[in-house]
């Protein structure tokens, strides 16, 4: 096959795909992350032009009609439409179940766990009297739910139950929205895929947070109930926004490849090592861990 038929064929073939995953909410990342690859169009535009002759020269090609999709694709999603950030909690048509639990002076540590797929998550937007309170809807949103209390301790356990269902049944939605209790010390675990998530754990005292996306758009926002909170991040092509207090010190370590940072009050120390300038005499102080292939990342004081 000649490289031209290659490159236009996968350009078209990505641009298609794109839509797609978009349309169906496969994918929910904000694409901002291109901005900061587009010096590789010279890269591979390079490599076709030393390999013109050569065996290597279609996959080249077929590499440059997929990014270049990408590219134009993020452009357009990002100037135009912006497959941003938002929230519509208001269509409940497809509403699927609530879940509560009780919260009982005796429980001082809670242990959270949400393991999903694509989907739009929301933590944290308002607190309960409960130990938890929420409700999911939409034609995907049908999770397990386990609550475990024992002595002083809770466990809390959200995990996507649906498996099967009519991709093209109108447009596939999973919406997730919890209302925690303020008095024990949380500890989160949120592992989901393409989804747009804001958490806002400001409210509670938070000990550690465990982070896996794929190509999602998430907001952390995190409070000063604790003197310290340590924070694992794992990402892939995602846009990640943090949100620490003012008075807080907060060190950032990890392998960021081809990440695009905004970290405006830290200083660095060292190669993927940061800290507030403030950090070693800060009375509170989170620790950030992250890992990340391209990716955008922006931290943030309130």
């Amino acid at each position: 096959m000649k490289s031209g038929q290659l490159f236009w064929g996968l350009f078209l073939l990505t641009i298609g795909a794109l839509f797609l995953l978009i349309k169906y909410d496969v994918i929910c990342s904000d694409f901002g992350f291109v901005w900061d690859l587009w010096p590789l169009i010279f890269v591979l535009w390079g490599a076709i032009v030393i390999f013109k002759n050569s065996l290597v020269r279609p996959v080249i090609s077929a590499l440059f009609g997929i990014f270049l999709a990408v590219m134009l694709f993020g452009l357009f999603a990002n100037i135009f439409s912006g497959f941003g950030f938002s929230y519509n909690f208001s269509d409940k048509d497809n509403f699927s179940e609530s879940f509560s639990e009780e919260y009982n002076d005796s429980i001082a540590y809670a242990d959270f766990h949400l393991n999903s797929g694509a989907g739009t998550f929301e933590l944290g937007r308002t607190t309960t009297t409960k130990l938890l309170e929420g409700e999911a809807y939409g034609t995907l949103a049908e999770y397990d739910f386990i609550s475990d209390v024992v002595d002083s301790s809770a466990y809390i356990e959200f995990s996507l139950h649906k498996k099967h269902f009519n991709f093209f049944d109108g447009k596939l939605r999973n919406h997730l929205d919890i209302a925690l209790n303020e008095n024990p010390v949380w500890d989160f675990n949120l592992d989901f895929g393409a989804a747009k998530g804001r958490f806002d754990l400001s409210p509670f005292k938070v000990k550690n947070v465990d982070l896996n996306t794929g190509a999602s758009n998430v907001r952390l926002k995190l409070g000063d109930r604790l003197d310290s909170t340590n924070v694992d991040i794992e990402m892939g092509a995602a846009a990640l926004r943090i949100e620490i207090p003012e008075n807080s010190g907060c060190q950032i370590k990890g392998e960021m490849v081809l990440m695009s940072r905004s970290l405006p009050g830290f200083d660095k120390i060292g190669k993927g090592y940061y800290e507030t300038t403030d950090f070693e005499n800060a009375a509170k102080k989170i620790f950030i861990r992250i890992e990340g292939g391209v990716a955008s990342l922006k931290v943030s004081r309130y």
